[in-house]
């Protein structure tokens, strides 16, 4: 399975990236938004005061714009992953993508999609954070095992994404299709998981590897210019790293779907 899903999914990516950059780029620099907004202001640890609306609100009270900028990022975010998994679902069916379409179903989904976008993701980006903090000389046993458990869950839950946007269904619909199309072939979507991380690390390292030839250019550069060049070496990274991920998941949720129909006899 992850020979194929990988192949199907580089074609995909191929066919759809130059119509996906626009969605894409603008994810990153959406996702980038708490990272610009404290460099830029500072520690962004600064509660609201009393003009604002939650004044007086004691389950507000410790609420600052850094979390409200983190959740407005989160937000958009969920909505342009939906936009790029429409637009490749309809390259991938042979249908002519519509800017108009996706943008309104985007919108009228967006509740269901921000429940769905934390469910399929919240075990990958966990499964992220662990591995930041491996050290290749000092290995760490019990970051391993974290490591390892997680990739169960997120070979579950991960395909949850393309289940409701490109089938259309419910949030909780969607998860529970998930669930029942990946259980039985847990593994191949771990497999297919660990060689997507293989392929997204070298492509990391090859935008890491450009930004530090590009930083002793810069010599003893203020601080906006710095992190102008590192937010334009991670829109690259993430220009193109979004939409192989996502083209890597709804092949892999079609051919999850398609097995799970030849064993239940739907299909010959």
């Amino acid at each position: 399975m992850t020979s194929e899903v990988l192949d199907a999914a580089f074609r995909l990516f191929r066919a759809g990236l130059v119509r996906c950059l626009p969605y894409s780029g603008l994810t990153v620099l959406v996702l980038e938004l708490p990272t610009l907004y404290s460099t830029f202001q500072g520690t962004g640890d600064v509660a609201f005061g009393l003009a604002t609306p939650f004044a007086g609100l004691a389950p507000f009270s410790g609420l600052t714009d850094n979390h409200i900028v983190l959740l407005i990022s989160l937000l958009l975010g969920a909505a342009l992953l939906g936009m790029i998994s429409l637009r490749l679902t309809s390259i991938a069916r042979g249908a002519r993508p519509s800017f108009r379409a996706e943008v309104a179903t985007a919108l009228l989904r967006w509740p269901a999609a921000s429940i769905v976008t934390f469910v399929a993701l919240i075990f990958p980006g966990l499964l992220y954070m662990v591995i930041s903090l491996f050290n290749p000389m000092f290995p760490n046993p019990v970051l391993l095992m974290a490591a390892a458990l997680l990739l169960l869950p997120s070979g579950l839950f991960v395909v949850a994404l393309p289940a409701f946007w490109s089938d259309g269904l419910g949030s909780f619909a969607a998860v529970g299709q998930t669930v029942r199309v990946s259980l039985r072939s847990l593994l191949r979507m771990v497999g297919a998981i660990l060689a997507t991380m293989c392929i997204v690390i070298v492509l990391y390292l090859l935008t890491a590897v450009l930004l530090a030839i590009v930083s002793p250019l810069l010599g003893r550069a203020d601080l906006f210019l710095i992190a102008t060049v590192r937010l334009l070496a991670d829109l690259v990274f993430g220009a193109i790293g979004v939409p192989f991920v996502v083209s890597v998941l709804i092949v892999a949720y079609a051919d999850l779907k398609l097995r799970d129909q030849q064993r239940r006899g739907a299909l010959p």
